[in-house]
Order: structure tokens, then C-alpha cells, then sequence
């Protein structure tokens, strides 16, 4: 506990069998502002990094009439049309809907950055109150067309946000294709995790690569969405809701009171730490190769929820520190550093099962949420080869959202079952929904769901 940030670490069993190899222990780490940092008002910058490629100019909304021409644009023939809205026309409104949206004050700064063969900046971090200058560089959205070069776009963001000290700092990806410099993307990803920088992706459309924009709002803290033009099944979000879905992640990055928190982790010999998930508000597994651990932000008036996965060789019966985990973070509104000493994790080994039923139901919720994204990638990979598996895989996901009551998931894992069973296939949309949505929102646990989980699930999941 500090007069900062509470802080409390709980461990899904006080008490672990003796003498037995290979068994996991889970860590939740919770983390809460308290009410005086809560009030606190962090400055903001936010790099809006858009896709200005030639498939931008799609048109995904409104009314359109032919004009009986046709023209070519990146090796691509189109029948040219008039009316309608195009992606990137959307894109200027939701710019341009946050930046009037009267929820953005002078310590909120905004850059635009653009890519497609090459990158630029378009405008610097500019206040949020120079409402005229923001709308002037929007516009020139508009003016450019070619490939998909994303790593260009991030290298430009991460050289506007990487200087800005005690500020909750974001980059937006706006993409609907695959990008030829995917390995660069990935590599500057790890550069943006170093600076504690969180990625929000938005990838629209059938095209663009799941997997990395994964990678990329994973390894950094952020999150990811799927915009699909039209109505939004389950997960989804529709294009025609951008402007709000926009405004919305600013509002939620204003409330990031404590920033760059950093975690150290030093595990005793024959324990190793395997994984950092971010369980709530949203899901993020982040690399372990870092050290400190770089993971992200925690926002005002609510929970921030990780979990820590720990292996362990056998041991004796006795009372044993595994490890020890300490803490650094700001509070940009305050302009304060500060830090979570080094807390012990102890546990009691004993013989035989004594206390196997004494275990932490809220840490389980949360793993069991965490495994819900492991399982759809598994379906989806073995979808094309083994159907009937995959949809046994899915439908174990599914029953794992109806029990906690993530409806948004629940129904979007059913229309992948129901086209598994009419296609024997999971077609390129429908994976990117059910992956992508099993980052979203988690739900979060409270003190009524010690029936959710059965024993044999428990000693499946941690080896006992």
C-alpha cells in the first residue's frame, strides 16, 4: 500500500502440494489510484498514425451512382462512382468530431501522422484548443494515396511521443490492409513497450493482419479493435460508429491518472516467471524479454487487474518465498514518481492435497477470462484441418462467456460456430471478430462466482 496507488498482490492458493514438479502458481496484482490521484487531471499526447494508402478511397457508406468510367489506382481497376462516404472520409470526420467534441482542454495535445509508400507528419502535438489547425491538417488527409508502409508511420509516431515526459501518451493505428514492413512494425513495437507507450490498433476491413496489429497493442498495453463496415455483430465495431468509438479512447486515455508502470519480477531458483497478463479492464499479454517489465497505465476510479504466471520445480514441505515483485510508476498530474517496494510472494507447501480447496476464485475468474483468447487462436488455427475440433475448442470458450456473462464474446464466438458447421471453414472476417474481440472488455469478478469454476479445471489449468 502507498499514498498513491493501492496496491495488492494475491495468489490463486496460499497452499500447494509438496513434492510435485511442474505446477503453476498465478499472481493477480491489483491496482487501484487512490481518491487524491484519482482527482488528478493528466496532460495528454495522442498520435493519430492513418493509413493514407489507395484502399482508403473504398467507399463503405451511403448511396453511390456509377459514372461509367473506370480507373486504376496501386495494380488495382475501379469503377468510378459518385456519392457515398470512403474510409478515409470517415476517418477526417472522426478526427474532426473529437477535436469540436468539447471534451479535449489545452494540456490535451494531438499530432497526425500519415502513411502509405512513405510517411510524414502532418502536424505536430498541437493543443487541443487550436481547433483551426487541427481541422487544416485533417483535411490534407485526403491529399495522399500509394502502398502500405505502416512501420514508417509508427517510426515517425514514436519519434513525436517518445520525449514526452509525465504524460499519458497514445498512439492510434488507423489501417485496412496488410503492410509490407511487417517485421519492422514488430520490431518498433518493442521500441514503443520500452517507452511504456500503448498502442490502440483499428484494423477495417478483411485485409489487414490480425496478428500483428495483436502484436502490436499486446506487446505495448494497448488494445485492438475490428471496424467492418455497415452493422457490428458481437465484437464489432462499425465504421459509422468511428467518430464515437474515436472520442472514446481519448476519454479513456484522459483517465489514465498513473502512467509508465514498470515491474520487476526476481524469482528464487526453480521458479520462472512465463507470463504478464493484463487481465482488466482489457487484455494484453505482454513480452517477458525486458527488464523492468514496461505494462502500461492504470486509469482513475477503477481496478487495473494483472496476472502473473509462475512455474515451479518440486519442493519440501515448508513455508518458501518464491519471489519478489516491486513497482515503479508516475502520477503525470502531479508530476510525481514513485514506487511499490519489494513485496515477498510466500507460499506454504504441504503434504499431500491439505488446502487444495482454498483457492482464489476472483484470480481464476480472470485467468479463465486470459484463457478464452488462447482457446479461439487455437480454433482458428486448426479450423481448415480439423473442424469438429475446432468448434469443440470454441464451444468451451463460449460456455466460459455465458458463465461470466460476456455477451458481446458470446455472440461472436456463436456465429463462428454456426459457420464452422455450415462451411467447415472460418472465413477471414468471422476470424478476425472472435480474435479480436477476445482482447476486449473483460468482466470484472466479484464475490459470487465460486461455483464457476470445477476442481478438475483447477488442477487441469495449474498442474496439481
Amino acid at each position: 500500500m502507498s499514498n498513491l496507488l493501492n496496491i495488492t498482490i494475491t495468489p490463486h492458493r496460499e497452499f500447494l502440494p509438496a513434492e510435485q514438479a511442474g505446477q503453476k502458481l498465478f499472481v493477480m496484482l491489483k491496482l487501484r489510484p487512490t481518491k487524491e490521484v484519482a482527482a488528478t487531471r493528466p496532460p495528454t499526447a495522442f498520435t493519430f498514425v492513418i493509413d493514407t494508402s489507395g484502399s482508403m478511397y473504398e467507399i463503405v457508406a451511403g448511396e453511390t451512382r456509377p459514372t461509367g468510367k473506370s480507373y486504376v489506382m496501386d495494380g488495382k481497376e475501379y469503377t468510378q462512382v459518385t456519392g457515398g462516404k470512403t474510409k478515409i472520409d470517415i476517418v477526417i470526420e472522426s478526427l474532426s468530431a473529437l477535436v469540436n467534441s468539447g471534451r479535449l482542454g489545452a494540456s490535451d495535445r494531438i499530432s497526425i501522422v500519415q502513411f502509405d509508400d512513405s510517411a510524414s507528419q502532418i502536424i505536430g502535438l498541437t493543443s487541443a484548443t487550436q481547433i483551426s489547425n487541427l481541422e487544416t491538417a485533417i483535411s490534407k488527409l485526403r491529399t495522399f494515396s500509394g502502398g502500405t508502409r505502416m512501420g514508417l508511420g509508427l517510426r515517425r509516431a514514436l519519434d513525436v511521443l517518445k520525449g514526452q515526459e509525465m504524460s499519458v501518451r497514445r498512439a492510434l493505428v488507423f489501417t485496412d490492409g496488410q503492410t509490407f514492413d511487417d517485421d519492422q512494425c514488430r520490431n518498433i513495437a518493442s521500441d514503443f513497450a520500452t517507452h511504456n507507450i500503448p498502442i490502440t490498433a483499428l484494423g477495417v476491413g478483411e485485409e489487414f493482419n490480425e496478428d500483428l496489429l495483436t502484436h502490436l497493442s499486446d506487446s505495448t498495453g494497448g488494445s485492438l479493435f475490428y471496424v467492418v463496415p455497415g452493422n457490428a455483430i458481437g465484437t464489432q465495431v462499425s465504421i459509422l460508429d468511428l467518430p464515437n468509438q474515436i472520442i472514446e479512447q481519448y476519454t479513456l486515455a484522459q483517465q489514465e491518472v498513473i502512467t509508465n508502470l514498470a515491474l520487476t519480477v526476481k524469482t528464487l531458483k526453480g521458479v520462472e516467471l512465463c507470463r504478464i497478463i493484463r487481465a482488466y479492464p482489457t487484455q494484453a499479454e505482454f513480452p517477458l524479454h525486458q527488464d523492468p517489465h514496461p505494462i502500461g497505465n492504470a486509469a482513475a476510479n477503477d481496478e487495473t487487474i494483472f496476472i502473473l504466471e509462475f512455474s515451479m520445480d518440486s519442493r519440501p514441505p515448508s513455508r518458501a518465498r518464491l519471489a519478489q515483485i516491486g513497482l515503479t510508476y508516475e502520477v503525470p498530474g502531479q508530476k510525481i514518481r514513485s514506487e511499490l517496494p519489494p513485496q515477498n510472494v510466500v507460499v506454504q507447501f504441504v503434504s499431500g492435497q491439505g488446502g487444495a480447496a482454498q483457492v482464489d476464485q476472483e484470480v481464476m475468474g480472470y485467468l479463465q477470462q486470459c484463457n478464452i483468447s488462447q482457446m479461439i487462436g487455437e480454433a482458428t488455427r486448426i479450423a481448415d484441418k480439423d473442424p469438429g475440433k475446432a468448434e469443440q475448442i470454441l464451444e468451451n470458450a463460449r460456455r466460459i462467456t455465458v458463465k461470466i456473462g460476456n455477451q458481446a464474446i458470446t455472440d461472436s464466438i456463436n456465429g463462428a460456430q454456426q459457420e464452422l458447421r455450415k462451411t467447415q471453414k472460418i472465413s477471414a472476417g468471422t476470424r478476425k471478430t472472435i480474435k479480436t474481440g477476445a482482447k476486449g472488455k473483460t468482466v470484472k469478478m466479484g464475490d459470487d462466482i465460486n461455483e464457476q469454476i470445477s476442481q478438475d479445471k483447477i488442477r487441469q489449468i495449474t498442474g496439481t
